[in-house]
């Protein structure tokens, strides 16, 4: 599912282009963490159940450092071999997304645990990037405990995901990672929302918090499994974002691209290609050396 940020971001720019004739375009901290006031089904929770068959499908709720309550799903596999933890893209929640969330695993033999950020969703507080890792610290230790210390814990990372995942697996490595839809940075995904007819005109200015996230440093030296997800027709990310991300790695045999032809922002782990890749890389789980 593409996240709604990019899209809104792009029509403001295009906007404040035709309006100003030129226009610098500034991003807070919390700007792709603002809780949705759209109106959410009561029966949401009942709708995910038979759509995550066969997990069973758990709501769970568990605290950041500072004691906020940040709250998600755990969707526990019968014959688990791994716990998948998902980062979302910016711009989705649970509620919302519930219906494809619960989809997620597919057919692979693992739990998932899906959370909401900081000040969206499910989750309390106010949003931001400042607390970010700590939160989603919290959320990988909940995953350790749902799925079993001895369980391999995998993180997923979609989109703006791909950065919360990856800055996280330089302080807590998981035992593998998948990042899907994969930003270099920042600032290059906001560059790239701007189509080439706006360049002249339109400049982003991000907030230096956000700017500090950059998946060309935080992947550079990790020593584990990782396979990188690409839609051949992704307009977001596009594949030019992932070669440059491996180009920069000191373990690139431990990186593994898949590249789906037809898949563009979002879903590209339904596709083929995806799919297959993603059922050999859960059976190969603990068996690729060096790495």
């Amino acid at each position: 599912m593409p996240s709604t940020f990019p899209r809104l971001l792009c029509s403001c720019l295009l906007l404040a282009a035709a309006l100003a004739g030129c226009a610098s375009i500034e991003v807070r901290d919390g700007d792709m963490f603002r809780r949705s006031t759209a109106p959410v089904p009561a029966d949401w929770l009942a709708q995910v159940e038979p759509l995550a068959a066969p997990r069973k499908v758990e709501r769970l709720q568990f605290r950041s450092d500072d004691g906020v309550a940040l709250g998600g799903l755990f969707m526990r596999h019968p014959q688990a071999r791994a716990t998948v933890l998902y980062f979302q893209g910016g711009g989705n929640h649970i509620q919302r997304d519930a219906a494809w969330l619960a989809a997620l695993g597919g057919d692979l033999p693992v739990h998932v645990m899906v959370w909401d950020y900081r000040g969206t969703g499910l989750s309390a507080g106010e949003g931001g990037t400042s607390l970010l890792l700590a939160d989603a610290q919290a959320a990988a230790a909940e995953a350790r405990r749902q799925g079993g210390a001895g369980v391999p814990l995998v993180y997923w990372g979609y989109s703006m995901g791909t950065l919360v995942g990856a800055h996280l697996a330089q302080q807590h490595a998981p035992d593998a990672l998948i990042l899907e839809g994969t930003l270099t940075n920042a600032q290059d995904w906001a560059d790239n929302q701007v189509p080439w007819y706006g360049k002249p005109f339109v400049s982003i200015r991000l907030a230096d918090t956000v700017r500090a996230y950059d998946n060309r440093q935080a992947l550079q030296p990790l020593r584990r499994p990782v396979l990188m997800l690409v839609g051949g027709r992704d307009e977001v990310s596009p594949p030019r974002f992932t070669r440059a991300i491996v180009q920069q790695m000191r373990h690139p045999q431990c990186a593994t691209v898949v590249e789906a032809p037809r898949a563009g922002h979002g879903g590209i782990h339904r596709h083929d290609e995806a799919r297959s890749a993603l059922r050999r890389f859960v059976d190969g789980l603990g068996k690729q050396p060096g790495c």
